[in-house]
């Protein structure tokens, strides 16, 4: 433990602040209150050597007499930024003191930062004391590349406020019932308008970053479940994944098309219980039709994709031996169906929107590639998150891929400026990676780009340029749809479009044939004759 002589680092600590041209007030200050207030009081007990740990205890006691009315506010600010700049004068052998945290007069010490300070030595010694937990999850977030934005937020707006709760409600260490208290507090501002969606989520998913680092001792970096998630009963949940499974290995099916026929499925399945209904052997055809009726009041955009999931569900239970029936046959085969209309880009819209990004950071230059792509191409979002190296024959400027939709091969031309714009981006601005695939995210972890962030992105650019319109409902997909425009406009032949885009089917088309105006006006029939014949009449 250091010990020093107080009164020589008191002369010693004056001169210097003399030399660096303190006022003499301020010196009169430090001299009289600030340093010679501790002079005195261990004076008293015939102590001349002090430590840091006797300067905090002495401090203590100086606060303990300001809490009882024996000293002003002015002179207990005074005592305490004296102790200070001593302490810090005997370690660093400089007067250059920062501004000073707010006194917490609870606990009896000053305000702790997370940002700034560590945690003490009793803090780390205690297993749950939340200081500590916040610091490390702190640390954590940027040894696992979240940006520093990202950190800022999640502080200030989830892992300080579960922190300050907690000592307003005294207490050091954590609480699982008052974090989720705050979080379902947060929840009910949030539904009412009080908070934005974006305060909310920090909230929530700092608590979940410190309910994981309790159990775990690291950080859960997943996805936070939906809130209030309803859960299916055990057999019902068991088939489902079984289901699943069978998808993906025997059907081959990819991991979002079995999440989107899941969701449809979990519908049918909560919509059984709410019927009462918990095990497969009760399930007969006029079950199954009530089932439906009652669901597809919730799909006012068509129920095609539910009846579908849930035929193909029900299909799998009488394969499997479950029913004894097969029950898909009570679902009706015929029902409207609803197109999701992408309205395209005109050629100075998409202009516009390929001189949005920054082509000299590496996020500018990827999402520039990744748009010029798809424009020249009509490549689907799928397709080009997933592009890798080897999907690229530099030579003869061709793609060649499988696509991810429909599972066949094309081979595409590959546009010089869409070439050279992914030459740029994978020698300039690609992160350091060994991952194949071309396109990659770098918000956290370096990491593959996702099909749902591509669509996001564009809709960021549109918003940034003045052309977002949410009636029009225009995103990544509509890249691909003024693609396949542009060559309707050109009169290229529909098979040959339909080969470009990879559709597997003409229907698929029909699109493309409702925004060709100049095609439709060359179909119109005249009313002229129509009008010189009624005016005959």
């Amino acid at each position: 433990m250091q010990v020093f002589n107080l009164r020589e680092i008191i002369t010693m600590a004056l001169d210097e602040m003399k030399q660096q041209g303190a006022a003499a007030k301020q010196l009169k200050i430090y001299r009289s209150t600030g340093f010679g207030n501790a002079l005195r009081f261990f004076n008293c007990s015939g102590v001349t050597d002090v430590s840091v740990d006797m300067l905090d205890d002495y401090l203590n006691k100086m606060h303990l007499d300001y809490l009882s009315g024996n000293y002003s506010e002015w002179k207990w600010r005074a005592v305490r930024r004296g102790k200070e700049l001593l302490v810090n004068y005997a370690i660093n052998g400089s007067i250059e003191l920062k501004p000073l945290s707010p006194w917490n007069h609870n606990l009896g010490r000053a305000k702790q930062s997370v940002i700034y300070d560590k945690p003490l030595k009793s803090q780390l010694d205690e297993p749950l004391n939340l200081f500590t937990i916040v610091w490390k999850i702190r640390k954590l977030l940027a040894e696992a590349g979240y940006t520093e934005s990202s950190i800022k937020h999640y502080t200030s707006e989830g892992l300080t406020v579960i922190l300050r709760k907690h000592y307003e409600a005294g207490l050091q260490t954590y609480s699982k019932s008052l974090t989720d208290e705050i979080v379902r507090d947060k929840r009910v501002d949030y539904e009412k308008g009080k908070t934005s969606r974006q305060s909310y989520q920090n909230l929530r998913k700092a608590a979940l970053f410190i309910d994981s680092f309790v159990k775990n001792g690291a950080i859960d970096l997943t996805k936070a479940p939906s809130w209030n998630k309803r859960k299916l009963s055990g057999i019902f949940k068991k088939q489902l994944n079984t289901f699943c499974t069978v998808m993906i290995k025997e059907y081959r099916l990819k991991p979002n098309s079995v999440n989107t026929l899941a969701s449809a499925i979990r519908n049918f399945l909560f919509g059984l219980e709410s019927m009462d209904i918990f095990r497969f052997e009760k399930l007969d055809q006029l079950t199954v039709s009530r089932c439906i009726t009652l669901l597809t009041p919730k799909y006012p955009c068509g129920a095609g994709g539910l009846l579908y999931a849930v035929r193909l569900f029900l299909s799998y239970l009488y394969e499997s031996g479950i029913t004894s029936s097969n029950l898909s046959k009570a679902l009706p085969k015929a029902f409207a169906v609803k197109k999701t209309f992408h309205e395209p880009f005109s050629a100075e819209e998409l202009k516009l929107l390929l001189s949005a990004p920054d082509r000299k950071t590496s996020i500018g230059s990827r999402d520039y590639a990744m748009m010029l792509l798809a424009s020249k191409t009509g490549l689907r979002a799928c397709d080009i998150v997933s592009l890798k190296r080897e999907d690229i024959d530099w030579r003869n400027n061709q793609i060649n891929i499988v696509q991810q939709k429909t599972g066949v091969a094309v081979s595409l031309p590959l546009p010089v400026d869409a070439g050279n714009a992914i030459a740029e981006y994978l020698l300039k601005y690609r992160p350091e990676s060994s991952s194949p695939h071309i396109f990659l995210c770098k918000s956290r972890t370096v990491r593959l780009f996702a099909s749902n962030s591509a669509s996001a992105m564009v809709t960021r650019y549109m918003k940034l340029t003045g052309l977002y319109d949410p009636s029009k409902r225009r995103g990544f997909h509509s890249l691909r749809r003024s693609f396949g425009t542009a060559l309707l406009d050109n009169e290229i032949p529909m098979e040959l479009i339909q080969q470009l885009l990879g559709q597997t089917q003409m229907n698929s088309m029909k699109p493309y044939l409702s925004v060709n105006e100049k095609g439709l006006k060359q179909c119109a029939l005249s009313l002229a004759g129509t009008f010189v014949k009624e005016a005959a009449i």
